[in-house]
């Protein structure tokens, strides 16, 4: 007799989940994100479904970049290890396997580029957002969320995905952000809008963005993101280490690190200049076609009767 599987209300079931993800500690847009995917699948599933082909149908119908369907995977899987594990409910990613999410090359920017948009900057509040990302690689939430109290001699203290963590700072930074006027508000935050509430997400993309625009940068929607990652990119090519920037950066897995090493292409470069195998045909190419010349030379002299046998007789 075939075992009757369990029913699990969706609804009930999610709210469980971020009970306990809130439990955990878990940012609210990390929490914001899971009730936004979760709910979408509990409209087409008001009771979990135990069957891997309804996961998969759900999957294949998420439309949009490879990147999107691969964090609607990684959300359900989540989900279903939790629930599992809660109410001892079948977990059929056991049975679907790993979604393939292409490699892209993450965006970044060049010197040149750097300096036009540090050029580009409207005010001083604009070249300290901008300088920071540059000089220190944080996430957007982690500037706008920045407080004058914690800005200390050569660090910052930001709290970010991992928690709060000290990040180094030059000290051109550092004399920029105290030199910004503070808010008439006297609001805690070094960024604030015109109401002296801490600046927005938002309008540090669009800050960015526009000024990426402005210099003629394509795809300006990864704006903050992009600079982040030219910090990344940038400190593995001056010399840093993969372990200290993975500090620096707030990465949870050095796997996550280790990503910029390959954005690296001047030592990418250097190396293939040096180690290329065609290096090494073309020299001996070279070689063939020189001993060729001279072949083709000592012919000629013997046909011109200019060089005669070895002890100079003749026929």
């Amino acid at each position: 007799m075939k075992q009757k599987l369990p029913k699990l209300e969706a609804q009930s079931a999610i709210r469980s989940f971020l009970r306990n993800r809130e439990a955990l500690d878990r940012k609210p847009k990390t929490l914001q994100w899971y009730k936004e995917q979760l709910s979408r699948f509990a409209k087409l599933h008001p009771i979990i479904p135990t069957d891997p082909e309804n996961i998969e149908d759900f999957l294949a119908s998420i439309t949009g970049s490879p990147a999107t369907k691969h964090a609607y995977c990684r959300t359900l899987k989540t989900f279903y290890h939790f629930i599992s594990q809660r109410y001892h409910f079948p977990n059929p990613f056991n049975e679907i396997g790993s979604l393939r999410q292409p490699k892209r090359v993450m965006p970044t920017l060049e010197p040149n580029d750097m300096y036009r948009l540090l050029i580009a900057v409207r005010d001083r509040s604009e070249r300290a957002i901008i300088t920071l990302f540059l000089d220190t690689g944080a996430r957007v939430s982690e500037i706008t969320s920045l407080r004058w109290k914690h800005i200390f001699n050569a660090s910052i203290l930001v709290d970010g995905k991992t928690g709060e963590r000290l990040i180094p700072i030059s000290e051109e930074t550092r004399q920029l952000l105290l030199s910004l006027p503070r808010h008439i508000s006297g609001s805690p935050f070094v960024f604030n809008n015109q109401y002296g509430e801490a600046m927005s997400r938002f309008s540090v993309y669009r800050i960015v963005s526009r000024l990426l625009k402005e210099i003629g940068i394509e795809n300006p929607k990864m704006g903050p993101h992009r600079l982040r990652h030219t910090f990344g990119k940038d400190y593995l090519v001056n010399g840093g280490d993969t372990r200290s920037l993975q500090q620096i950066m707030g990465h949870a897995n050095i796997t996550t690190t280790e990503q910029y090493a390959s954005l690296n292409i001047k030592d990418i470069t250097e190396k293939h200049h040096k180690f290329t195998p065609l290096r090494a045909a073309y020299a001996a190419a070279q070689q063939n076609m020189f001993d060729a010349d001279e072949l083709v030379k000592e012919a000629e002299e013997i046909i011109a009767g200019k060089k005669g046998e070895p002890n100079g007789s003749q026929y």
